[in-house]
């Protein structure tokens, strides 16, 4: 069972791991630094450890020292060294976020989740706006949990409170996308890869993104005829977001009826766009949409889209089309380096 439990920490805890002591001036300090952080990205954690105890002796208050030296028994499974090591950080006044974080995924992987939860509560006592504390809450509570309605709940929580924190959409998306609320896990999904654009993660949700919408779509292909006389069904249109999400979608299903491919994905995805711009845009606040429409308008959105959908939808297709349009992709990615997605705190979330 510890096995299993570990595997799950492992594979979901994120310790977003830098360069520690960055403050520090010794020369000598930072080489000790660096050589850790090469043999940790080795997995020699016996060597990273030894570094990181050397750079420690040197700079006892470094904070970011002990938490990386914590993590990287946590990560040999060294989880009572993990332990010894983090605690006096925890329960100094210098705890962070992280601090929070990698204590809580120890006493987690001990089995000890009734303590991990008190830990992360303190955390946002603390730091009551913190994304990832709530992305790590969500974690300790998927784990044993029948459903995943608690962990959405602070997934969501964690997105209000800090939207700019990636990793909060990428699990409440494979949450929604499980639970069959696609709208959701659409926008979810495509939110984080804007925020997390380069890493294995986002591969997963372009992947996803692509599946989503192939639901969304078998979902409004239903050939189902109305009730005949019936006004009620005919004519009233569900008055909320996702009753206008499904509208924008439905009014311009017809772009993908010849074949669902990246073309006619990114017909229906413009055409959304004109319609939830002139129908929704004031009612429903969405800053995706909003990013969205600035890169039509700076006529990037056919090579964002193959961004988004080509490679996971067809990449023999994608590799002759990024050869034929080397300058169009090369121009949409300075303008996206130029122009990084930021959520706002006003946009429409389930909880609403």
């Amino acid at each position: 069972m510890r096995k299993v439990v570990m595997t799950l920490i492992l594979g979901a805890f994120l310790y977003p791991f830098t360069l520690s002591a960055q403050t520090e001036n010794s020369p000598e300090l930072q080489q000790i630094i660096t050589s850790a952080g090469k043999f940790l990205s080795q997995n020699d954690f016996d060597n990273a450890a030894a570094m990181y105890t050397q750079a420690i002796r040197m700079a006892p208050e470094n904070v970011a020292l002990r938490r990386d030296l914590a993590y990287t028994y946590f990560l040999k499974k060294d989880l009572d060294r993990a332990k010894q090591t983090i605690e006096p950080v925890l329960n100094s006044s210098s705890a962070d976020e992280q601090t929070f974080q990698l204590a809580a995924a120890i006493e987690q992987a001990n089995g000890n989740f009734a303590k991990a939860k008190k830990i992360v509560s303190s955390g946002l006592d603390k730091f009551p706006n913190s994304g990832l504390l709530y992305n790590m809450k969500g974690n300790l509570l998927i784990v044993d949990a029948k459903n995943n309605s608690s962990a959405l709940k602070e997934w969501n929580t964690g997105i209000q409170k800090e939207p700019a924190y990636p990793t909060n959409y990428y699990n409440a998306a494979k949450a929604y996308f499980q639970n069959g609320e696609y709208m959701w896990a659409l926008i979810y999904a495509e939110t984080f890869i804007n925020l997390e654009p380069y890493t294995a993660k986002t591969v997963d949700m372009k992947r996803m993104l692509l599946d989503g919408y192939k639901k969304v779509f078998s979902q409004m292909s239903d050939n189902t005829l109305p009730e005949f006389n019936n006004s009620k069904s005919t004519q009233k249109q569900k008055n909320d977001f996702a009753g206008a999400f499904k509208q924008s979608i439905n009014t311009n299903i017809s772009t993908i009826s010849d074949g669902f491919d990246v073309d006619n994905l990114t017909m229906l995805r413009t055409r959304f766009l004109v319609y939830w711009n002139n129908n929704f845009a004031q009612q429903y606040p969405q800053s995706l949409y909003t990013y969205q429409t600035r890169i039509v308008k700076n006529g990037h959105f056919n090579a964002y889209n193959q961004w988004l959908f080509g490679a996971v939808d067809n990449s023999q297709n994608f590799t002759a089309w990024a050869t034929q349009f080397k300058d169009a992709i090369k121009s949409f990615e300075m303008w996206k380096q130029n122009n990084p997605y930021l959520p706002n705190v006003a946009d429409e979330h389930p909880a609403k």
